[in-house]
């Protein structure tokens, strides 16, 4: 009966500092298994992501002569966006988006382009609200994604920002009221309360070793239930037959 006393202690005590966070395993891992990940990712929102090369209706600057004024030349990629084409240079600077007819550099893009970018990758009929160009402090939802980026505001029903590099016009990432409420119950889930992408940090293993604990305590005391009920029945047959 004393190991039952004790291991009911270690039970109760330990479910008092576990059952919280139990509660928000539970309620964080419904919701993520009930959304459908493509639509948190947003794949709904967008269009025009991957733009075909249109037929070339005039002759391409020299990539010789744009890796000539460069040094340290990482990598030259044509692109094109709304049927216009574009080198896109990396080098030691950065990333620089330059006319792919006169060579000109284009980046960094302002407001009103990258707010017409936006609208041009938004699946939706909606123009853009707002835009605003963050170029330090950024939200917990852009995790580690390099500065600066326009974030373009959409008042649609899913809450929706677009996040357009100024060097290279790409979407970067998108982002919306159910994705954050995602990544809210992520955090909760992982108990990772700062970068939100750490599962394997103390906090977690700390409580799952204490759940486990207190699961394994349960059902020793299980085991004494059924034990002392067995006990209890048999009794009473006895007594039934005397």
């Amino acid at each position: 009966m004393q190991t039952a006393s004790i291991t009911r202690k270690i039970h109760k005590w330990i479910f008092l500092f576990v059952g919280v966070q139990a509660l928000f395993w539970t309620l964080s891992g419904a919701y993520m298994v009930v959304m459908d990940l493509d639509f948190i990712h947003g794949d709904h929102l967008v269009k025009n992501l991957n733009e075909p090369l249109p037929a070339a209706t005039a002759e391409l600057f020299p990539t010789s002569e744009l890796l000539r004024d460069r040094s340290d030349v990482k990598s030259l990629q044509l692109k094109s966006i709304r049927e216009k084409l574009f080198f896109v240079v990396r080098d030691s600077d950065g990333a620089h988006l330059l006319d792919a007819h006169s060579g000109i550099e284009v980046s960094p893009l302002d407001q009103q382009t990258a707010i017409t970018l936006a609208e041009h990758y938004y699946s939706g009929d909606l123009p853009a609200a707002t835009a605003e160009l963050i170029s330090e402090n950024p939200p917990t939802e852009l995790q580690s994604r390099m500065l600066p980026l326009w974030r373009v505001n959409f008042d649609d029903r899913y809450g929706t920002s677009f996040y357009i590099d100024p060097n290279t016009g790409a979407l970067v990432t998108r982002r919306h009221d159910y994705w954050r409420a995602f990544d809210f119950f992520w955090m909760l889930h992982i108990m990772d309360y700062e970068e939100r992408d750490n599962i394997h940090n103390p906090l977690l293993l700390i409580a799952t070793l204490f759940s486990l604990v207190s699961v394994l305590a349960g059902l020793v005391l299980l085991f004494y239930s059924f034990g002392k009920r067995s006990s209890t029945s048999a009794q009473r047959q006895q007594e039934a037959t005397a």
